[in-house]
Protein backbone atom coordinates (compact mmCIF):
# COMPACT_ATOMS: atom_id res chain seq x y z
CA UNK A 1 0.00 0.00 0.00
CA UNK A 2 3.03 2.39 0.70
CA UNK A 3 4.48 1.72 -2.39
CA UNK A 4 1.36 2.34 -4.58
CA UNK A 5 0.88 5.75 -2.41
CA UNK A 6 4.42 6.91 -2.99
CA UNK A 7 4.36 6.17 -6.56
CA UNK A 8 0.90 8.16 -6.65
CA UNK A 9 2.73 11.21 -4.98
CA UNK A 10 5.82 11.04 -7.31
CA UNK A 11 3.77 10.46 -10.95
CA UNK A 12 2.11 13.67 -9.32
CA UNK A 13 4.77 16.08 -8.97
CA UNK A 14 6.14 14.68 -11.90
CA UNK A 15 3.40 16.09 -13.98
CA UNK A 16 3.15 18.96 -11.89
CA UNK A 17 6.93 19.61 -12.90
CA UNK A 18 6.20 18.76 -16.71
CA UNK A 19 3.39 21.61 -16.51
CA UNK A 20 5.57 24.22 -15.11
CA UNK A 21 7.71 23.61 -17.84
CA UNK A 22 5.40 24.62 -20.28
CA UNK A 23 5.14 28.31 -19.03
CA UNK A 24 8.29 30.68 -20.00
CA UNK A 25 10.95 29.91 -22.08
CA UNK A 26 11.26 26.66 -23.59
CA UNK A 27 12.88 24.98 -26.44
CA UNK A 28 10.40 25.76 -28.84
CA UNK A 29 11.28 29.45 -28.46
CA UNK A 30 15.36 29.05 -27.94
CA UNK A 31 14.88 27.32 -31.87
CA UNK A 32 13.19 30.74 -32.98
CA UNK A 33 15.77 32.93 -31.24
CA UNK A 34 18.20 30.89 -33.22
CA UNK A 35 16.84 30.28 -36.29
CA UNK A 36 14.39 33.46 -37.07
CA UNK A 37 15.05 37.12 -37.53
CA UNK A 38 11.97 38.18 -35.22
CA UNK A 39 9.32 35.96 -33.94
CA UNK A 40 5.63 36.59 -31.35
CA UNK A 41 5.16 33.49 -29.48
CA UNK A 42 1.23 33.97 -27.68
CA UNK A 43 0.27 31.58 -25.29
CA UNK A 44 -2.48 31.20 -22.86
CA UNK A 45 -3.01 29.54 -19.65
CA UNK A 46 -5.76 28.63 -18.48
CA UNK A 47 -7.14 25.87 -15.85
CA UNK A 48 -5.55 22.74 -17.03
CA UNK A 49 -2.35 24.41 -18.30
CA UNK A 50 -2.30 22.67 -21.40
CA UNK A 51 0.73 23.59 -23.28
CA UNK A 52 -0.93 25.89 -26.32
CA UNK A 53 1.23 28.21 -28.34
CA UNK A 54 0.62 30.46 -31.89
CA UNK A 55 3.18 31.84 -33.48
CA UNK A 56 4.26 34.50 -36.26
CA UNK A 57 8.11 34.74 -37.25
CA UNK A 58 10.07 36.25 -40.02
CA UNK A 59 13.09 35.26 -41.18
CA UNK A 60 14.56 37.84 -43.84
CA UNK A 61 11.37 38.49 -46.22
CA UNK A 62 9.80 35.10 -45.22
CA UNK A 63 6.87 35.72 -42.78
CA UNK A 64 5.44 32.41 -41.61
CA UNK A 65 2.79 31.34 -38.63
CA UNK A 66 2.63 28.32 -36.44
CA UNK A 67 0.75 26.24 -34.17
CA UNK A 68 2.00 24.41 -30.97
CA UNK A 69 -0.97 22.50 -29.32
CA UNK A 70 -2.74 19.04 -28.69
CA UNK A 71 -3.46 16.88 -32.10
CA UNK A 72 -6.38 14.61 -30.44
CA UNK A 73 -9.44 15.74 -32.43
CA UNK A 74 -10.51 12.44 -34.61
CA UNK A 75 -12.35 13.05 -38.02
CA UNK A 76 -16.17 12.49 -38.79
CA UNK A 77 -14.96 8.79 -39.49
CA UNK A 78 -14.61 7.91 -35.65
CA UNK A 79 -17.53 6.11 -35.52
CA UNK A 80 -15.93 3.21 -37.43
CA UNK A 81 -13.31 2.99 -34.46
CA UNK A 82 -13.66 0.74 -31.65
CA UNK A 83 -14.50 2.60 -28.32
CA UNK A 84 -11.55 0.84 -26.36
CA UNK A 85 -9.41 1.98 -28.77
CA UNK A 86 -10.40 5.34 -29.88
CA UNK A 87 -10.40 6.07 -25.82
CA UNK A 88 -6.60 4.93 -25.81
CA UNK A 89 -5.94 6.93 -28.66
CA UNK A 90 -7.09 10.19 -26.98
CA UNK A 91 -5.75 9.31 -23.82
CA UNK A 92 -2.33 8.79 -24.52
CA UNK A 93 -2.59 11.45 -27.08
CA UNK A 94 -3.90 13.70 -24.96
CA UNK A 95 -1.51 13.03 -21.85
CA UNK A 96 1.99 13.01 -24.19
CA UNK A 97 1.38 16.74 -24.91
CA UNK A 98 2.29 17.34 -20.89
CA UNK A 99 5.43 15.25 -20.50
CA UNK A 100 7.70 15.92 -23.44
CA UNK A 101 8.80 19.09 -23.89
CA UNK A 102 7.65 22.32 -25.82
CA UNK A 103 10.20 21.75 -28.30
CA UNK A 104 9.75 21.00 -32.52
CA UNK A 105 7.70 17.83 -32.31
CA UNK A 106 4.63 16.25 -33.52
CA UNK A 107 2.80 19.00 -31.65
CA UNK A 108 4.56 21.82 -33.59
CA UNK A 109 2.65 22.62 -37.19
CA UNK A 110 2.81 24.91 -39.87
CA UNK A 111 -0.18 27.01 -40.09
CA UNK A 112 -0.46 28.08 -43.68
CA UNK A 113 -2.05 31.65 -44.69
CA UNK A 114 -1.66 33.33 -48.19
CA UNK A 115 1.32 35.83 -48.76
CA UNK A 116 -1.34 38.77 -49.05
CA UNK A 117 -2.48 38.29 -45.14
CA UNK A 118 0.81 37.11 -43.79
CA UNK A 119 2.30 40.38 -44.76
CA UNK A 120 -0.93 42.17 -43.46
CA UNK A 121 -0.50 40.46 -40.42
CA UNK A 122 3.32 41.28 -39.51
CA UNK A 123 2.35 44.73 -40.41
CA UNK A 124 -0.65 45.33 -38.07
CA UNK A 125 1.56 43.17 -35.06
CA UNK A 126 4.39 45.48 -36.00
CA UNK A 127 1.90 48.63 -35.35
CA UNK A 128 0.95 47.50 -32.10
CA UNK A 129 4.43 48.25 -31.12
CA UNK A 130 4.63 45.54 -27.98
CA UNK A 131 8.01 46.09 -27.66
CA UNK A 132 7.07 49.35 -25.84
CA UNK A 133 4.77 48.50 -23.95
CA UNK A 134 4.52 47.65 -20.23
CA UNK A 135 3.06 44.19 -19.10
CA UNK A 136 1.80 43.38 -15.29
CA UNK A 137 4.97 42.51 -14.11
CA UNK A 138 5.45 46.58 -14.38
CA UNK A 139 2.16 47.96 -13.89
CA UNK A 140 0.84 45.49 -11.51
CA UNK A 141 -2.22 42.59 -11.87
CA UNK A 142 -5.50 43.84 -11.53
CA UNK A 143 -6.92 47.30 -10.79
CA UNK A 144 -4.83 48.19 -7.68
CA UNK A 145 -6.25 48.57 -3.96
CA UNK A 146 -8.63 51.24 -4.38
CA UNK A 147 -10.71 48.39 -6.47
CA UNK A 148 -9.70 45.64 -5.10
CA UNK A 149 -13.48 44.63 -4.87
CA UNK A 150 -13.02 43.49 -8.42
CA UNK A 151 -10.21 40.98 -8.03
CA UNK A 152 -10.22 37.37 -9.15
CA UNK A 153 -8.10 34.47 -8.69
CA UNK A 154 -10.01 31.96 -11.75
CA UNK A 155 -9.09 34.45 -14.51
CA UNK A 156 -6.57 33.11 -17.44
CA UNK A 157 -2.96 34.67 -18.05
CA UNK A 158 -1.53 35.41 -21.09
CA UNK A 159 2.31 35.77 -22.17
CA UNK A 160 3.76 36.72 -24.99
CA UNK A 161 7.54 36.42 -25.91
CA UNK A 162 8.95 38.59 -27.97
CA UNK A 163 11.71 37.07 -30.21
CA UNK A 164 15.22 38.41 -31.94
CA UNK A 165 18.46 36.79 -32.38
CA UNK A 166 19.63 38.66 -29.36
CA UNK A 167 17.42 38.88 -26.64
CA UNK A 168 13.79 36.93 -25.50
CA UNK A 169 11.50 39.20 -23.72
CA UNK A 170 8.67 37.91 -21.83
CA UNK A 171 5.26 39.94 -21.52
CA UNK A 172 2.56 38.76 -18.84
CA UNK A 173 -1.13 39.60 -18.41
CA UNK A 174 -3.76 38.06 -15.86
CA UNK A 175 -7.34 38.57 -17.40
CA UNK A 176 -6.55 41.68 -19.18
CA UNK A 177 -10.85 41.13 -21.15
CA UNK A 178 -11.85 41.21 -17.80
CA UNK A 179 -9.62 43.93 -15.54
CA UNK A 180 -9.74 46.56 -18.89
CA UNK A 181 -13.31 46.24 -18.62
CA UNK A 182 -13.43 47.05 -14.99
CA UNK A 183 -10.91 49.32 -14.76
CA UNK A 184 -9.96 50.78 -18.02
CA UNK A 185 -7.09 53.14 -19.91
CA UNK A 186 -3.50 50.55 -19.24
CA UNK A 187 -1.97 51.06 -22.49
CA UNK A 188 -0.43 47.63 -22.22
CA UNK A 189 -3.28 45.50 -21.19
CA UNK A 190 -5.20 47.09 -24.25
CA UNK A 191 -2.35 46.37 -26.74
CA UNK A 192 -2.28 42.53 -25.44
CA UNK A 193 -5.77 42.39 -26.12
CA UNK A 194 -5.82 43.87 -29.51
CA UNK A 195 -2.76 41.36 -30.55
CA UNK A 196 -5.11 38.71 -28.97
CA UNK A 197 -7.78 39.65 -31.10
CA UNK A 198 -5.44 39.93 -34.03
CA UNK A 199 -4.19 36.66 -33.47
CA UNK A 200 -7.99 35.46 -33.48
CA UNK A 201 -8.54 36.64 -36.77
CA UNK A 202 -5.94 35.27 -38.27
CA UNK A 203 -5.75 31.71 -36.96
CA UNK A 204 -9.49 31.29 -36.72
CA UNK A 205 -9.74 30.94 -32.83
CA UNK A 206 -12.94 31.27 -31.44
CA UNK A 207 -12.74 32.22 -28.09
CA UNK A 208 -9.94 31.95 -26.00
CA UNK A 209 -11.74 31.25 -22.48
Amino acid sequence: MRVIICLFIISFFSLDAKAQNNVGITPLHEFFQKNADSTYILQFVGTFNIPSYRILSKVGDTITTYTYKSNTKLDHKVKNIPKAFRDMFLKKNGNLIYFIPVDINVFFNPHYLSLDSLNQFWSKSSKLKMWDINDDKIDGEGCGEKHSRYAISDGGEIYLHLITKDSIKELFFYAPDYYNEKCPGRKGRKAIIDLWDLFDTYFKVETRY
